[in-house]
């Protein structure tokens, strides 16, 4: 107990030593410590809570909170999503996913588990095209980028009395993720899906409409809708691929040889037509492919079967008698085919029909030179007499002057451009070098401007012998004691220094001036 007290009177002679300033921050610190241990306790006593399950549909919400309550389980409802204790949720999602069926406020297939027992087949088409569409929201729902769907059908009742019925139609409204936005190819797909599970439904007929107000299935097949010119564009486009790539070829042999020297030209005639033929080969003999003998004995005399032409030609039996009066009926069946082969030959478009090459070598030719040329050119395209393939190769003297006069304009601006370059560079080297000199003659002056300054300077210490009085102080005047005229006059220099300091600094720089000079 002594102590204690011994404790508390040195914490009071310590406190009461402290001043004012130092107890008020005391104070405030022990009281924030004070507070934080609080409201750690509190925090750690209040049962933490958890996100169960968020972007439920208001259905949905509502089963979950009246299984909550059933349970009596502790919950809180944060705008669309379900929170209850942290070390509960893995047990409740096991045991929700029991006791809850989840539609995500889209119903399938299960409406017709709650239907009454006999429904009539208006109340069954209505029922299934709601089932259809519910099962159709939940695979779009199933998306990454999707957040919600709408989905509705329009089905054209068929009878039996009409042969042809009008398609389906689907208009599908999506709620997208924040941030995300569908390709054409995902919007192809969402399509493709519906196509696939409403019966007779185009896809033409499926609009697909965001959250936003924008449709995004506004011309998303107008690439696979080929016209008549575009079918003709793509027809040239590779009629011009093939001629270019046959002239390649051709200057790929003859251009190491020739240099610049060398044209080439090739003309192609394609057949754009699809073929597809069959043909069948048959053999010339026949072979068995399956035979079937059968024999039945019958007893008895010859009288039991007819021996007449016309009996016998109804019947496929050949009787035979034997000795002892038994008659043998033989039936034999074989069954004869003829060997074939079935040919299916399909040809794609674009096949060549005919080419026609030109080529044209600087300078004149002789006969072994355009042989030579002809066959090289043959090779390399693949030449055929069959198709009618024309190589034609002639010698001519190539005009040469425009590409030297371009050559020599091409020159010319590159020797201005060089000289203009080198313009520049001398002029840069130029004010660089003055910028230089300048440099150093700012430094130089600098530097003879601070020598004049020390002399100067020194100069003033010597003669007057002690550093000049500021000027606000007032000196009084000094009496000096003049033994001759000599004393007498440096008293009077030194007393003139004193009261007017600026004067005497300019009179001794005007004769340091004059000395220079």
């Amino acid at each position: 107990m002594s102590k204690l007290l011994e404790v508390r009177n040195k914490f009071s002679q310590s406190w009461g030593n402290l001043s004012r300033n130092k107890k008020i921050a005391y104070s405030i610190l022990v009281g924030v410590i004070l507070i934080a241990i609080i409201s750690f306790i509190v925090a750690s006593s209040q049962t933490k809570y958890a996100v169960l399950y968020s972007n439920l549909s208001t259905e949905d919400s509502g089963t979950i909170v009246t299984q909550l309550k059933t349970d009596k389980v502790s919950y809180k409802v944060s705008g669309t999503s379900i929170l209850v204790p942290k070390d509960q949720i893995d047990s409740l999602r096991m045991t929700l996913a029991s006791e809850v069926k989840l539609t995500d406020g889209s119903k399938g297939f299960e409406l017709f588990d709650s239907s009454k027992m006999a429904p009539t087949d208006t109340e069954t088409k209505i029922m299934y095209q709601r089932a259809l569409s519910g099962e159709i929201e939940r695979a779009i729902k199933s998306f990454p980028e999707v957040e919600g769907a709408k989905v509705n059908l329009v089905m054209p009742e068929s009878t039996a009395f009409v042969k042809e019925t009008d398609p389906a139609t689907a208009s599908v409204v999506l709620k997208l993720k924040s941030g995300t936005k569908l390709t054409n190819e995902q919007v192809k797909a969402i399509v493709s899906l519906l196509t696939g599970a409403v019966q007779n439904l185009p896809k033409e007929n499926v609009s697909i409409v965001s959250d936003d107000f924008k449709l995004l299935t506004e011309g998303l097949y107008d690439k696979d809708k080929k016209t008549l010119t575009d079918s003709t564009d793509d027809q040239q486009a590779l009629q011009a691929q093939i001629e270019k790539n046959m002239e390649e070829k051709i200057m790929k042999v003859l251009e190491p040889v020739y240099k610049d020297g060398v044209k080439v030209s090739v003309n192609s005639e394609l057949d754009f037509d699809a073929l597809t033929r069959k043909s069948t080969t048959y053999g010339k003999t026949g072979s068995v492919v399956s035979s079937h003998d059968t024999e039945t004995w019958n007893g008895g005399t010859s009288t039991g079967l007819s021996t007449s032409p016309v009996d016998n030609a109804t019947q496929n039996t050949s009787p035979t008698t034997k000795k002892d009066g038994n008659i043998v009926v033989k039936d034999s069946t074989k069954n004869y085919d003829v060997s074939q082969t079935v040919d299916n030959l399909v040809r794609s478009p674009g096949a060549i029909k005919k080419l026609t090459t030109s080529v044209v070598l600087d300078g004149n030719l002789d006969a072994a030179t355009k042989t030579s040329v002809n066959n090289l050119v043959a090779q390399a395209i693949g030449y055929s007499g069959a198709r009618g393939d024309t190589i034609s190769i002639e010698g001519l003297y190539f005009n040469t002057a425009a590409k030297k006069a371009a050559q020599q304009a091409l020159l010319d601006i590159a020797n201005a451009d060089k000289a203009a370059a080198s313009k520049i560079l001398y002029t840069r080297i130029a004010i660089g070098a003055l910028a230089v000199l300048i440099l150093v003659i700012v430094i130089f002056v600098i530097r003879r401007s601070r020598k004049k300054e020390e002399v100067t300077t020194e100069g003033i210490d010597m003669m007057i012998g002690d550093n000049i009085p500021p000027k606000q102080e007032e000196v009084a005047p000094i009496e000096f004691e003049s033994n001759d005229k000599k004393s007498s006059m440096e008293n009077q220099v030194k007393k003139y220094a004193a009261d007017k300091p600026e004067q005497v600094a300019d009179i001794i720089k005007s004769w340091l001036t004059e000395d220079e000079r």
